[in-house]
């Protein structure tokens, strides 16, 4: 994988961008899509089927739906591209650009107080700015992508 490629799929923070729910490329925006076209016109029948299987569950498919509908859509082209559509309030993608650092990583104030993120993901931005900053990024691309996001 090219360092760019890398670039556009790992944040300055350490995130991976594919793996979010609102990335354009990412596997749950395609597999989204991809439900939604072998569902078709579900909804249609979600009453019929709560009638003929007796499940309560299909009163609920509107709110299904709503979600899938929402995850198939595009959202975000990543952190890179545009500000971070899931913490407009990030200070990682601001702080960077001004300082040109690919990673907060290679920061002298690195780590710093100017995330504006709790401290649930202040943990996880030191944890994996650290990770970077150890195996490389070409090894920590590889991991990310595979790893769970949520």
């Amino acid at each position: 994988m090219t360092p760019e490629k890398i670039k556009n799929i790992i944040a300055p923070c350490g995130l991976c961008c594919e793996t979010c729910f609102a990335h354009v490329e990412g596997d749950i925006r395609h597999l989204a899509v991809k439900l939604k076209e072998k569902l078709g016109n579900f909804h249609i029948n979600a009453k019929r089927f709560e009638t003929l299987l007796g499940d309560p569950v299909f009163k609920k498919y509107g709110q299904f739906k709503a979600m899938l509908d929402y995850f198939s859509s595009e959202h975000c082209a990543g952190c890179r591209k545009e500000q971070c559509k899931i913490f407009p309030d990030c200070g990682v993608r601001p702080c960077t650009q001004q300082k040109n650092l690919d990673f907060c990583w290679q920061c002298d104030e690195f780590p710093c107080d100017k995330t504006q993120f709790d401290p649930v993901l202040v943990k996880g931005w030191i944890l994996m700015n650290e990770k970077i900053r150890d195996i490389g990024i070409e090894a920590y691309a590889k991991k990310a992508r595979t790893r769970l996001r949520y």
